[in-house]
């Protein structure tokens, strides 16, 4: 499936290695503030800032997710993340 997302969103692969005591069904606590990382798989227009195949650090709420077929995709808006790295995490 071909995604492009509006403006100041992207469509990002979340790291399955990421420490979570839950995904995506968690209580939002002012306890709990890990960041995690994903991988930007596709924007509306690529920047400096944003570009495919970088990694982003970015909080858990801030994550949309899209199930289609059995695929998860995640969408989070440009303004929430965090940072960038440069870690890359294995495919296997």
């Amino acid at each position: 499936m071909n995604i492009k997302p509006k403006e100041g969103v992207l469509l990002i692969r979340k790291h399955t290695k990421t420490k979570l005591t839950a995904d995506m069904v968690v209580e939002e606590t002012d306890d709990d503030k890990r960041l995690i990382t994903g991988e930007i798989i596709s924007t509306y227009n690529e920047n400096d800032k944003t570009r495919v195949g970088q990694t982003i650090i970015f909080g858990k709420y801030a994550l949309y997710q899209l199930t289609v077929e059995g695929v998860d995709y995640f969408f989070i808006e440009e303004e929430d993340v965090i940072g960038i790295c440069d870690y890359k995490e294995d495919e296997g």
